[in-house]
């Protein structure tokens, strides 16, 4: 499921720390840039503002009109990352930030992670985050509610085989003390560490927990990940 009208109050629900998370990563990275599940374009942006050439994807039209409404600069596509087919050797880097590939299933990640890497110049980085086994199967399940200058917005979570199942409500102003309910369903999907490594096979991956930038543990939220293609 991509995102519909959740789109228009995603950056004020999130706390992810985009400036934070782009100044770690950013020493890491060198020449043309491709961010894959960019949503409305904030890593994108702060990415550009780094000085690298930027180009961002996105499935949803809706985050995609955002992005392109704060900076029509960078160049903006909308499209599935798990159909794409990137030319070979195109990018010095490419971004997955924010946990857009916990949305692709295990088949559809894998496919993703290859062609990602295969669009990597020699010695290009592929960096990218996940939400963990741990906060999916244990940290998110439940119900849950959140409320913000007039917005509300409840999701209730259900975790099984591997995906966690998430349906959400959210009720936004409309004018007249009146409100606008919109439901949406998404599934996030577990990747675990021996999987991403066998798909990237010759690849030097380090695995970082991405809030502390330090060595990744079972009981790290997120995932950041930091593949470099080695040169032949």
């Amino acid at each position: 499921m991509i995102y519909g009208k959740l789109a228009r109050v995603y950056d004020a629900l999130s706390d992810f720390d985009h400036v934070r998370y782009v100044d770690f990563i950013a020493p890491l990275l060198s020449g043309k840039g491709l961010d894959l599940a960019c949503g409305s374009g904030a890593a994108t942006r702060l990415l550009r503002d780094k000085g690298f050439e930027m180009t961002g994807i996105d499935a949803s039209a809706e985050m995609l009109s955002l992005a392109l409404s704060r900076d029509p600069d960078i160049k903006w596509i909308e499209a599935d990352i798990s159909r794409l087919k990137l030319p070979a050797g195109e990018y010095g880097f490419i971004t997955c930030v924010c946990d857009g590939f916990n949305y692709l299933s295990p088949r559809a990640f894998e496919r993703t992670l290859t062609r990602a890497f295969d669009a990597l110049k020699e010695g290009g980085t592929l960096v990218f985050d996940l939400s963990s086994r741990y906060k999916l199967q244990s940290m998110l399940p439940g119900d849950w509610f959140y409320e913000d200058e007039g917005i509300y917005l409840g999701w209730n979570n259900f975790f099984s085989r591997g995906a966690l199942d998430v349906f959400l409500t959210l009720f936004l102003p409309c004018g007249g003390g009146l409100f606008e309910k919109t439901e949406e369903e998404h599934r996030l999907y577990v990747h675990d560490d021996e999987r991403i490594r066998a798909a990237l096979k010759g690849a030097e991956v380090t695995v970082l927990d991405a809030e502390t930038f330090r060595r990744a543990s079972g009981r790290s939220l997120r995932k950041l990940y930091i593949c470099k293609k080695v040169k032949a």
